[in-house]
């Protein structure tokens, strides 16, 4: 194995981007280059059964781990997304006519390292043939990467540009001044403590970090809280995903990651493609019991038996499955062993295989019902109500989460959540004969409030035969925003914003997002509802005001109707 530390690509901007290289030691011979482009420092740590760049490069790969411009070892300066379409489609080309390179160039990683994969792939390189996408920020900008139902994923935007970004951005804006990077350095530590406690998250107005956090987070995220969904900002973030293209992709996610729907959206389309053009290869998808950066199956209040990227069955590590997929698409090598899809189901806790992500057998429906019932036919006509104050918002308590304190991501054990008077619960009987949940699944509440604005979150839940209630999927809809919301749940640019008459009665949609979960016999199904769920959604100030700019709240009394005439339920896909 040879390691190459420091290898540069000029750019035809008179920019040089900056790679370590690990490649086999065989002078003379050529193989298919293996690239990944990251903005958090490349030599950085990579989950070795992810993708380990020493094991791939050995089985006959060059892996090239690049710094994206402006970061870390490559020159230039950063700018999120927009400046990864021209600088991938360089660096493809650059690592094709490698004197060791066959030619044939794959790009791989998970989060912004996939993102920039798709840009790249946008400008159609000469030699870039597939792609390997995994936890993938790009697209639904509007469903779950920068918005959610009409709210701000603020939790993950302010952790992603505090905790991944901005220092690296302090070290080179002040490096010319020793003084002043110590004390921008200091500022950035007491903000991190501010963010590990979660004082900061509860900052009002938001705008009111500016004061103690950096200038990237002051110009370029804590604005965001304040933007409308759909906008251009939102149009930026999903063009890389905005058209197929032909190449062969393997697409990688997890059931509690913050970029699901974007997994799935993404092997669709290309599914899709495949079907009209036999050029377009069949798309490989691999879905596992996983958040966005953790890749284990273990959480602190639950675990899932073989569901490590470890060990995927009999599979091997995802590392040495990347590997094997890229020797087939890249150098003709043998069909992988692994299934075209592989998924993990929770509750029974094992892969399955399909040729292609199945469609659910048939579609179900609960109805929420008087006195928190949860039944197949709606019950007698009635209300349920709470009051829901900003002040004091439910707590973030796991999910398809990733932002910075105390809170982890994953399928969080829910009592402390559902003790608030501010949540009520619907529940089933426990279930005569096991029950597999799989796909989307969407709440439609008909609700009333006494304010102009407000939010209602749905949570699905697993109650084990113990009684342990498990989040397993949920989501938000912005009340203003829910013309918008109609039908599915997801959210559509181009209609209008409206506010509530206090007191009306109005019905809402909430998109879930997917799960696949095996519900025991025994075991019972709930749907929480309340009206925060905080710091991932910014929280609604019930007066129209954002909470960006204003620190003004009113507490909201909030009526969710259930019943014949107010059929208040949850609607999902069944796997036979």
């Amino acid at each position: 194995m040879i390691i190459e530390h420091d290898v540069e690509t000029p750019l035809s901007d008179g920019t040089v981007l900056r790679s370590t290289v690990y490649r086999p030691a065989s002078e003379g011979e050529r193989f298919p280059v293996l690239m990944t482009r990251t903005p958090y420092g490349r030599d950085l740590s990579v989950n070795s059964a992810y993708f380990n760049p020493a094991t791939v490069a050995a089985e006959g790969f060059v892996v090239v781990l690049q710094d994206v411009r402006g970061r870390f070892g490559s020159d230039g300066e950063f700018a999120p997304s927009e400046q990864e379409a021209d600088d991938g489609a360089e660096a493809v080309e650059w690592a094709a006519r490698l004197p060791y390179s066959s030619g044939k160039v794959g790009m791989w990683g998970r989060s912004y390292f996939a993102e920039s994969q798709w840009r790249a792939a946008r400008r159609a390189p000469r030699g870039l043939a597939a792609l390997a996408p995994g936890v993938c920020a790009a697209g639904n900008a509007d469903n779950g990467a920068l918005f959610r139902g009409g709210a701000s994923e603020l939790g993950s935007r302010l952790s992603w540009g505090h905790g991944s970004i901005s220092l690296e951005t302090i070290r080179r804006e002040f490096a010319a001044d020793p003084a002043r990077l110590g004390r921008e350095a200091e500022a950035w530590r007491e903000l991190d403590s501010a963010f590990a406690d979660g004082s900061a998250y509860g900052t009002l107005p938001l705008n009111d970090l500016k004061s103690r956090a950096c200038t990237f987070m002051q110009s370029s995220i804590i604005p965001s809280a304040g933007a409308d969904p759909g906008a251009e900002a939102s149009e930026v973030w999903n063009w890389p995903v905005s058209a197929p293209v032909p190449l062969a992709t393997l697409h990688i996610g997890g059931w509690f990651d913050i970029f699901l729907p974007n997994t799935l959206d993404q092997y669709r389309l290309q599914l899709e493609a495949s079907r009209r053009d036999p050029a377009v290869p069949r798309p490989r998808l691999v879905l596992g019991p996983w958040s966005h950066a953790n890749f284990t199956g273990l959480f602190p209040d639950a675990a899932f038996p073989g569901g490590s990227a470890a060990a995927l069955g009999p599979y091997g590590d995802l590392s040495s499955l990347h590997a094997q997929w890229f020797r087939h698409v890249l150098a003709d090598g043998p069909v992988p062993t692994a299934p075209p899809v592989l998924v993990y189901v929770l509750g029974e806790n094992r892969w399955r295989g399909f040729d292609e992500l199945p469609a659910p057998s048939e579609r179900r429906e609960l109805f929420l019902g008087a006195g928190g019932t949860l039944a197949d036919r709606p019950g007698r006509d009635a209300a349920e109500a709470y009051d829901y104050d900003p002040v004091d918002p439910v707590p973030s308590t796991g999910g398809a989460t990733m932002h910075l304190g105390a809170d982890f991501p994953g399928p969080a054990e829910q009592s402390r959540v559902e003790a608030r008077e501010d949540v009520l619960t619907f529940t089933t009987e426990p279930l005569a004969e096991p029950l597999t949940l799989f796909g989307e699944v969407t709440a439609r509440l008909f609700a009333s409030s006494s304010a102009v604005d407000t939010d209602f979150v749905v949570r699905l839940c697993r109650v084990t035969a113990d009684g342990r209630s498990l989040g397993l999927a949920d989501g938000i809809v912005r009340a203003s925003w829910r013309d918008a919301c109609a039908d599915d749940g997801v959210f559509r640019a181009g209609v209008p914003r409206r506010t509530l008459t206090p007191g009306s009665l109005e019905e809402f949609t909430v998109s879930l997002w997917s799960t696949a979960c095996t519900f025991a016999a025994g075991e019972r199904i709930r749907v929480q509802v309340t009206s925060s769920c905080h710091p991932r959604w910014d929280r609604n100030l019930n007066t129209g005001a954002r909470a960006l700019d204003s620190s003004d709240a009113v507490v909201a009394h909030q009526r969710v109707h259930v019943g014949e005439s107010a059929p208040s339920r949850i609607t999902f896909g069944v796997l036979g």
